[in-house]
Formats: structure tokens, C-alpha cells, sequence
């Protein structure tokens, strides 16, 4: 089977690629995205086996080829299959050249996704560590101790050997599933309250497994809707292993806790409170003086609220910082690489990530984590969870409402 477009294929060898492709291929949508991806790029297939599984559990097999006019043209085809989890030339060996400086990767370098993958180096078949969006492969180690992982460009040291070109690589992308796995009910955005209890249902019953870990992103929209109480409950009886936020979500805080205001907006009531404007400050102030958030908790002046609940119960936490921060805060890291350091450690391991009102920092987050890990993304805003997806962020969940009762529901399904 060819496409129509298609003419006899070229006779240089060299601007003809075999490729492979196994997995869910129909339902998932990524057949039709592999042949338009070649024929959208001036390219043409050739089909030489197609086997569609004929049950639930059978997964379909792609074998094929594609010819390209230029040597441009057949790499720019195979770095979109490969994103694809498409199987290029697996059977040869990566090419690797030298790192010619700290941070700097050769010309050529090959940009990771956040889809498991593997190499295929010196007869070898090796995972990549530490997968994530926009990094590069870095190979070390010898003969069967070889070993390979993903970096951050600016993380690449001189002399490092990286990964360069297409061929020996294999991505394994998340193929939907026939039989539909978990959330595979929600196939859109969500805004009505009864879908939104189903979806809590489904994160609480992910979330109840013990052996999980769940990292937390969240932003000042959680104290402003009054989520800091539940939040509180689902850190003290261990669902949370990690949060990750900003300055603005420690401030309203602790203001909240110290005069019972959101941004000068009295929490119970709603309504502005005169001189409400400088609380927060106020609240920073009060931090710097003790010397820390953990300072002012040990001493009594902190008793309630997310960040209490988070130093008591000894979870690990970042706070990034912005160029619009007040104080900031001591703990606030304003060094955006340190933050992104800070950020990756805690990320590690995580099996589930809630992402909680916060656009900045959900997508950041998004581009650190595998997309191996359940996420859902909890905003008012459906944009927000667009933008999430358009990033590469293809495994989050949508969760359209108010975060507060997100909140208040999963807590009440969780906690005793």
C-alpha cells in the first residue's frame, strides 16, 4: 500500500527510512497522524505490513518506509515519527559526538520528549534516566556498564558524549488503550459539578493507593477560595509528598492565618477590609523576622493553614520565585535555575501530580515530569488546561471548577 502521491522511491538508499510502530495505532488516532506527518513534510510511504489486533488486548504492528527528497527533509520526518513513538532504524547504533564546551551540545544534538525511551549504543540496549521534555542524552560508563541519561542543556559539561541525529533511538509513547484505562471516561473539559464528583472519585481512588507518590502544584488561588483547610487535612493524613509553588501562595497564607484575609479580602466574608492591602506584607514581614516559614511554625506563631500543615507533617516544598514577588519570602528561591534544581528533586519518583490554579507553574512542571505520571490539572480557567496540553503535556487531565470545592470534596473522600 502507498500513497497516492507516491512515485517510484528513490534510488539513494540514503533518503529512505524503515520505520516501526506497535501499539493501540487505530484507536489512538497515531496512524493517521504517522502517514499525514510524512505526507505533510513532502514525504512518501510505503507500507510494507499492517497487522490490526483483533481483540481488546492486541496491539497493531506498522512496518513501513518513507523516501524524502533531501537529507533535511528525511530527518525533519523522522524527529515528528519519533515523537510519535515511532521506530526509527532502531537496529543501528546512536551517533554520539563530543560536547565542545560546559552547556553547550553539538550542532546536531537530539531534543528529548517526555516519553520513556531507549538507545541502541555499541550493540546495546539502553534506558535513558531521568527522561523529560528538552533535554539531551548523555552516554557514559563502558561496555555493559553503559549508561545513559537526560540532561538540561545548560547542565552539559565539556567533553560529555551526547546523543546527535535520529537513528538508534526508540520512544514509547502512551498509546491510548482499546479498553480505555484510568479517566478515560473524561474526553474533554469538564464543568459541571456531578462529572466533577465523578472525577474526584477517580483522583481519590489513584491518590488512596499508599504507595504512591503525590506531588502537589499549586498557586494563591487555593487559599483564595478557601482550599487551605482541605488542603491542610490531605497533607496531615499523608496524601501530599511534595508541593510546588511560588511566593504569592506562602504569603496569602500565612496572611490568611494571621488576619483572616486574602489580598486584603476578609476569607469568610468576602469583603474588603480597610488597610487590608498591606496585610500580606505585613505577613512577610512577620516571616522575615522570625528568619523562616519552619521558624515562626516551632514557634507557635503559625499554627494552621498550608504552610503549617506542610512543616508539620515535614514534607519537602519550593517556592520559585517571579521578578513580581514582594519580600520575598526567606524561603523563596529567586534563582530560576536553583528553583528548576530544587523543583526536578522533588519531582522525583512522583507517580501522580495535582495541579491546582496555577498556569506558570503547572506548565514548568509539566515540561520536568515523564508522561508516565498520572496528572490533573484543577482551574477555573479551561485555557489554562489547553495551554498544559499544547506544551507536550499530552497525559494531563482537565478539571474545569472552582478549586476550593475540588478541594473540599477530594478531602472529604480521602480523609477520616
Amino acid at each position: 500500500m502507498t500513497n497516492e502521491s507516491s512515485a517510484q522511491p528513490n534510488s539513494d538508499n540514503n533518503l529512505r527510512k524503515s520505520f516501526r510502530a506497535v501499539g493501540h495505532l487505530v484507536d489512538s488516532g497515531i496512524m493517521k497522524e504517522i502517514l499525514d506527518t510524512i505526507i505533510r513534510e513532502d514525504g512518501k510511504f510505503s507500507i510494507d505490513r499492517f497487522d490490526i489486533g483483533k481483540t481488546n488486548d492486541d496491539q497493531s504492528v506498522l512496518e513501513a518506509t518513507y523516501t524524502a527528497e533531501n537529507a533535511t527533509t528525511r530527518d525533519a520526518i523522522a524527529r515528528h515519527l519519533i515523537d510519535l513513538g515511532v521506530e526509527i532504524d532502531v537496529e543501528h547504533s546512536v551517533k554520539v559526538e563530543i560536547s565542545p564546551a560546559d552547556g553547550v551540545a553539538p550542532k546536531d544534538f537530539y531534543t528529548t520528549t517526555n516519553h520513556k525511551t531507549t538507545i541502541t549504543y555499541n550493540g546495546h540496549t539502553i534506558q535513558v534516566d531521568n527522561v523529560r521534555m528538552d533535554g539531551a542524552i548523555v552516554v557514559y560508563g563502558k561496555d555493559t556498564a553503559t549508561k545513559a541519561k537526560c540532561v538540561k542543556q545548560r547542565d552539559l559539561k565539556s567533553g560529555d558524549k551526547i546523543v546527535v541525529g535520529v537513528e538508534g533511538i526508540r520512544v514509547e509513547a502512551e498509546f491510548v488503550e482499546r479498553d480505555r484505562s484510568e479517566f478515560g471516561f473524561m474526553t474533554g473539559d469538564v464543568s459541571s459539578e456531578r462529572v466533577v464528583r465523578i472525577v474526584v472519585d477517580s483522583v481519590a481512588e489513584v491518590m488512596s493507593d499508599r504507595t504512591k507518590k503525590i506531588v502537589v502544584v499549586a498557586g494563591p488561588v487555593l487559599i483564595h477560595t478557601g482550599g487551605s483547610g482541605s488542603f491542610g487535612r490531605l497533607v496531615e493524613q499523608g496524601y501530599v509528598h511534595g508541593l510546588l509553588s511560588g511566593n504569592a501562595l506562602a504569603v496569602h497564607d500565612i496572611e490568611n492565618q494571621l488576619f483572616g484575609t486574602s489580598l486584603g479580602i476578609d476569607t469568610k466574608t468576602g469583603e474588603a477590609i480597610d488597610g487590608g492591602n498591606s496585610h500580606h506584607l505585613r505577613a512577610i514581614n512577620e516571616v522575615r523576622r522570625a528568619g523562616s516559614i519552619k521558624n515562626m511554625v516551632e514557634a507557635g506563631l503559625l499554627n494552621r493553614g498550608v504552610m503549617s500543615s506542610i512543616v508539620k507533617a515535614n514534607v519537602p516544598y519550593a517556592l520559585a520565585g517571579s521578578i513580581r514577588d514582594d519580600g520575598p519570602l526567606p524561603e523563596t528561591i529567586t534563582d530560576m535555575n536553583e528553583a528548576q534544581t530544587a523543583y526536578g528533586k522533588i519531582l522525583e519518583g512522583a507517580d501522580v501530580c495535582l495541579m491546582l490554579a496555577s498556569m506558570l507553574h503547572s506548565i514548568a512542571v509539566g515540561n520536568m515530569i515523564p508522561a508516565r505520571v498520572l496528572t490533573v490539572c484543577v482551574d477555573i480557567n479551561p485555557p489554562v488546561v489547553t495551554k498544559l496540553k499544547d506544551r507536550g503535556s499530552h497525559q494531563a487531565i482537565g478539571v474545569v471548577t472552582d478549586v476550593g470545592l475540588f478541594l473540599h470534596l477530594l478531602a472529604n473522600r480521602l480523609c477520616t
